[in-house]
């Protein structure tokens, strides 16, 4: 069998937002003609998380390029054609690239500010890259990903849940030797980037998990930046003396 051009595997909780991502690809130039669509299904409960999801459907994929989204996104303005044009150029101007989306961060040198680069519209505005190139970065958000198929990178084994799988996607790209970039492909995302309970364990295991295999210094997220090695130890030393000095002003305080 021939391959397609894209795979659209999909994270599908809600079937409503899921058939308006259908309907807005099939309106943006996507036809079973050029690509296939794959639901992983936890709209009953979750059968699959961010780590797993893309394991579960990956020997059937047929796609040169894999797209890994939530069931919340909107195609509103690209398409089939502008993404094709871009999966070009990120070949043209780095074959060792692994894993491209629309929104990503990476650390500049100490004294400067940290860079976010996203291209999306969503409930918080309109975000846009600085110009029409690709930008290479350290870790990307979940919403919208793009892979080729033949060097995918795939998320670790030994962790889960539905936070940061991209950053771990990053950094497994990284140890490949491959590269990460957010890409000028606009869309709407529904979603409004939600930091739960769970995110700081999600982020304290990624950190431990990487520190131990040797990652130093610092990795920034569209969200959050990570710590790795000496950074996620002094980090976590600064943040229990703070913590423990407020306890000591609270109690301090209720006394008077």
């Amino acid at each position: 069998t021939a391959d397609l051009a894209f795979s659209v595997v999909s994270l599908v909780v809600n079937d409503d937002r899921y058939q308006r991502m259908l309907a807005s690809f099939a309106a943006k130039g996507f036809s079973a003609e050029n690509a296939e669509f794959f639901a992983i299904d936890n709209r009953g409960r979750n059968a699959f998380d961010g780590y797993s999801a893309l394991r579960a459907v990956l020997p059937q994929l047929r796609g040169q390029h894999v797209l890994f989204t939530h069931d919340d996104i909107e195609l509103t303005a690209d398409g089939f054609a502008e993404l094709s044009a871009l999966v070009d150029r990120l070949e043209a101007i780095d074959p060792r690239w692994m894993i491209a989306g629309n929104a990503g961060g990476t650390v500049r040198p100490i004294g400067t500010r940290n860079a976010h680069f996203l291209h999306l519209d969503d409930p918080h505005g309109s975000f846009r890259l600085p110009s029409a190139d690709p930008v290479r970065v350290d870790a990307l958000d979940e919403n919208f990903l793009v892979m080729p198929r033949h060097r995918m990178p795939l998320p670790s084994l030994d962790l889960a849940g539905f936070h940061l799988f991209a950053a771990d996607m990053c950094l497994q790209a990284r140890a490949a030797g491959g590269t990460c970039y957010a890409i000028p492909f606009l869309l709407f995302h529904h979603g409004s980037g939600l930091v739960d309970g769970a995110f700081p364990a999600a982020q304290r295991k990624l950190e431990d998990k990487y520190s131990r295999l040797g990652v130093r210094g610092r990795i920034q997220a569209p969200a959050i930046q990570m710590h790795f090695g000496y950074w996620a130890r002094a980090i976590r030393q600064v943040a229990a003396l703070r913590d423990r000095v407020a306890g000591a002003l609270r109690r301090l305080f209720a006394r008077t």
